[in-house]
């Protein structure tokens, strides 16, 4: 409803095209939280590599999707490694996870390193509505998927606050605070 989407981009090909870009994009993305708005970015599987990845460095967080089976989390490992290598600590790094399969968010955690921000449960059909616009089933809206979503929300929310406070510059008060500490 109150809801802005900006089509991606369907051909992974398409992102070297746009490679001069990014950059500026990125630029706008960041500066459009003083106007009220969030935005969300999904690099697809490539992740934050290539020219697309300034958009994942420039992030307040950056959420790797993967579900709880042994393959995906061996894919999610791998994508893991090259996202620290490539934003080297500089942003909010977690996983959402979709409750497909065994391990536990514990297990996850322990395995990945990674704090799992968000758990989602593996709702297929509910899913397709969002993916590929199919027939909302009844009580979409107050179904468990998007209850855990409105979750997933606030704690994303949750991250970025806290990412922001560590990057405000420090108030008046605690500058002077630093200062007669000298």
């Amino acid at each position: 409803r109150d809801r802005l989407v900006l089509p991606g981009l369907y051909d992974p090909a398409h992102a070297s095209a746009m490679e001069p870009v990014w950059r500026p994009l990125s630029a706008v993305f960041a500066g459009i939280e003083q106007h009220g708005h969030d935005v969300i970015v999904d690099l697809g599987r490539r992740g934050a590599v290539g020219a697309p990845g300034v958009l994942a460095q420039k992030a307040d967080a950056v959420l790797l999707v993967a579900r709880n089976t042994l393959r995906g989390l061996q894919s999610a490992q791998v994508r893991l490694e090259a996202l620290r290598e490539s934003l080297g600590g500089a942003t909010e790094l977690g996983i959402l996870l979709v409750d497909q399969g065994p391990f536990s968010k514990e297990e996850v955690r322990k395995h990945l390193g990674v704090t799992v921000t968000a758990v989602l449960p593996w709702r297929p059909k509910e899913a397709a509505v969002l993916s590929d616009g199919a027939e909302q089933p009844r009580r979409f809206e107050s179904g468990e998927l998007m209850r855990s979503a409105r979750s997933a929300a606030v704690r994303v929310q949750e991250l970025v606050a806290i990412r922001r406070s560590r990057l405000a510059p420090p108030s008046a008060d605690a500058a002077q605070v630093v200062s007669g500490a000298r």
